[in-house]
This record gives structure tokens, C-alpha cells and sequence, in this order.
């Protein structure tokens, strides 16, 4: 009769349970870095595509639009926006009924409270309380004295309380969209 017993002894589980919390202790700050580098790129993208999106409109129906954000106060777009014909240009949107202001698409509000878009440190363009940025008939940015210019704005992501990572996006006097690098630590940082 074969006396042997098969399967692991008390000792070889220790050591395998020991080896994956090691593995789990390395790998959690990884994720969690990756995690946040993943939210910041998706907001990021997401509002790029919008800029995008306002300026392509505005030059195709050779008006103003405007991107504005739904809630007021400044560095609220992260609340979500709109994006609207504004031949009034008064960066607000209008849903009454005759009005002249054309909604082409909605953002709701990021499910996460750590996502921050606004402007820090650069005076935004508001109207009726709400930040927005609006391109004319040729797709230039165009600033609240309807005057052409840069502006700065960030994507950050905050958590406990702490930034934790950051873009830069700079929409040029010609409407252009690029991600900058934040040298400066403010919103302009090289815009222009």
C-alpha cells in the first residue's frame, strides 16, 4: 500500500502566500500611479475633443461657437459643458424657446469628484457666471472683448486633497490645440 500523501505542506503555503504579498506590495503604488496618469489622459482627451469639436463647427457654419461650462463659477468645466452656436457671442447658452443659440453637443459631469478643469492663475472668460471659450467663423479663440488670443487651461487630478497629476493645454490665437508641458506651474505656461 503507498503510504505518500499528495498536496503542499504548511510551510510551502507559508512561503507562496509570503511571495505574493511581496508581489502585491510592489504592484499596488504601480497601479495606482497608472490609474491616476489613465484618468488625467482621458479627461484630457475628452476635453481636446470638445475644443476640437467647437473650433471644426465654427468654421464649418462660419459662426461662433462656443464652448461653456454647465455649472457656474471658475474651473467648473470638469461639471461638464456644452458646446453652441453663439452668434450673439455672448458665451451662453440660450434653451428658450426662439432662441438664436444652437446646442451641438453636451458633456455631462466626469463621475469623479478628483477631475479639475479650469484655469488657475490666468483670468478666464465668463459669462453668466459659467467659464467658456468660444472660436469665430475661422476657427481663431476668441477672448471675451471678442478679440483674438491664447488662452491656458489644466486637467488635474486630485486625490486626498493633493495634486497628484497634471496637462496643460494651450488653444492658441489661431485656435490651435496643443498640450503643453507646465513649466511655470500656472495655466499660461507658454501659451501664446
Amino acid at each position: 500500500m503507498d503510504t505518500k500523501s499528495r498536496g503542499f505542506t504548511l510551510v510551502e503555503l507559508m512561503v507562496t502566500i509570503a511571495i505574493l504579498a511581496i508581489l502585491v506590495t510592489i504592484a499596488v503604488p504601480s497601479l495606482s500611479t497608472f490609474l491616476v496618469r489613465s484618468q488625467r489622459q482621458q479627461a484630457t482627451s475628452d476635453f481636446t475633443g470638445a475644443l476640437a469639436l467647437a473650433r471644426s463647427e465654427a468654421i464649418k457654419r462660419g459662426s461662433f461657437v462656443s464652448l461653456a461650462a454647465i455649472s457656474s463659477g471658475v474651473g467648473q468645466l470638469q461639471g461638464g459643458w456644452r458646446i453652441f452656436v453663439d452668434p450673439l457671442n455672448s458665451g451662453i447658452f440660450d434653451s428658450s424657446a426662439g432662441s438664436v443659440t444652437t446646442l451641438i453637443a453636451t458633456q455631462d459631469a466626469f463621475t469623479s469628484d478628483q477631475v479639475v478643469i479650469g484655469r488657475r492663475g490666468t483670468s478666464p472668460t465668463i459669462a453668466n457666471s459659467r467659464e467658456y471659450f468660444m472660436f469665430d467663423g475661422q476657427g481663431r479663440a476668441i477672448t471675451n472683448t471678442l478679440a483674438s488670443g491664447a488662452s491656458g487651461i489644466t486637467v488635474s487630478i486630485w486625490r486626498d486633497s493633493a495634486e497628484q497629476a497634471k496637462s496643460a493645454l494651450c488653444i492658441g490665437w489661431a485656435g490651435r490645440i496643443r498640450l503643453i508641458k507646465d513649466k511655470a506651474d500656472n495655466d499660461a505656461g507658454g501659451c501664446g
